[in-house]
C-alpha cells in the first residue's frame, strides 16, 4: 500500500486557494467535496468544532487527493494567514512532523517579494525551522518547505496580474472588451483605484460575462483560466506549477 504524502499549503485568500486547486487538478488530483464520513482522518483537526460568528465562513481548507498525495489548501483571511495557521497547527504535532511538505503562496502586492517572504518566514519558522525567506526556494527536509510570492517571485503584483495574462490566451475577446469598457469609463470613476485595481477590475469584468452573477473564485475554479493552454503558455503559471510539483513531489503523478 502506498503511503500518502500529506501536504499543507497556505494562501491569503479564496482566489489564490482556487487557483492552486485548479493547478493540482492538472496533475490528476481530485477535490474532496465535503462529505463528512469521507474525510481523511489525518485532516480531522482542521474541522471547525464550533461556529465563531453566525456570518463567518467555516474555517476549513480545500483538500485535493490522489493515490499518492493528500493536500490541504488553507486560506487564512489575508493578513491573518499566519495567525490562523498557527492556531490550527500549533497544538497538533502531526501537521508539523508527519507531513511531506509545507508551503505558502502569497501575493506580493506593492511589497518587494523578498520582503514579503521574509515577513512570513519569520512568523512561521517556530513551527517549520527550515522555512527560508528566499522566494521560490525549496528546502529539503521533513517537511519540505518553500514560499512562493506571486506573480513571479521577482516583481510586485497579485494573482490578477497572472489572470490577465491567462485571459490573453483563453479569453482574448473578453479581454479586449474589458479593456474597452474600462478605458471608456470617465476617470472620475477610477480615481480611487489602488495599484493593481485595474487588473482586478479587468478580471471581474471578464468573469461577469463568463458567469454572470458568479464570483471570481467560482470562475477560477471552474473555467479555463488554469488549463493546459495557460500552464504551457503563460510563464508565471508555468513557474508556479513547477514550484508546486517540486515542493509536493508531484512529478510522478
Amino acid at each position: 500500500m502506498v503511503s500518502l504524502k500529506y501536504c499543507i499549503l497556505g494562501a491569503e485568500g479564496p482566489h489564490d486557494q482556487a487557483f492552486i486547486g485548479k493547478l493540482l487538478k492538472q496533475h490528476n488530483l481530485e477535490e474532496f467535496h465535503g462529505k463528512r464520513d469521507s474525510l481523511d482522518p489525518f485532516w480531522e483537526k482542521f474541522v471547525p468544532i464550533y461556529l465563531r460568528l453566525l456570518y463567518v465562513r467555516l474555517d476549513m481548507p480545500s483538500i485535493f487527493f490522489s493515490r499518492t498525495h493528500s493536500v490541504a489548501i488553507y486560506q487564512g483571511e489575508g493578513s491573518n494567514l499566519c495567525k490562523n495557521l498557527k492556531l490550527k497547527i500549533k497544538e497538533h504535532d502531526p501537521y508539523v512532523k508527519d507531513i511531506h511538505a509545507f508551503g505558502l503562496v502569497l501575493d506580493a502586492d506593492t511589497t518587494p517579494p523578498q520582503q514579503k517572504a521574509t515577513k512570513y518566514a519569520n512568523e512561521l519558522r517556530e513551527l517549520y525551522p527550515s522555512l527560508v525567506d528566499e522566494p521560490g526556494k525549496i528546502v529539503e527536509g521533513k517537511p519540505r518547505t518553500g514560499i512562493y510570492v506571486l506573480p513571479d517571485n521577482k516583481r510586485p503584483g497579485t494573482l490578477d496580474n497572472i489572470l490577465v495574462d491567462c485571459a490573453t490566451l483563453v479569453y482574448p475577446d473578453h479581454k479586449v472588451g474589458a479593456i474597452q469598457f474600462l478605458d471608456g469609463l470617465d476617470n472620475a470613476h477610477k480615481s480611487h483605484w489602488r495599484p493593481f485595481d485595474r487588473e482586478k477590475a479587468m478580471v471581474g469584468t471578464i468573469v461577469s460575462v463568463l458567469k454572470p452573477g458568479a464570483s471570481n473564485t467560482s470562475s477560477i475554479a471552474q473555467d479555463y483560466w488554469i488549463s493546459e493552454k495557460t500552464v504551457n503558455g503563460v510563464a508565471e503559471v508555468a513557474l508556479l506549477d513547477e514550484f508546486l510539483k517540486d515542493l509536493l513531489g508531484l512529478h510522478e503523478n
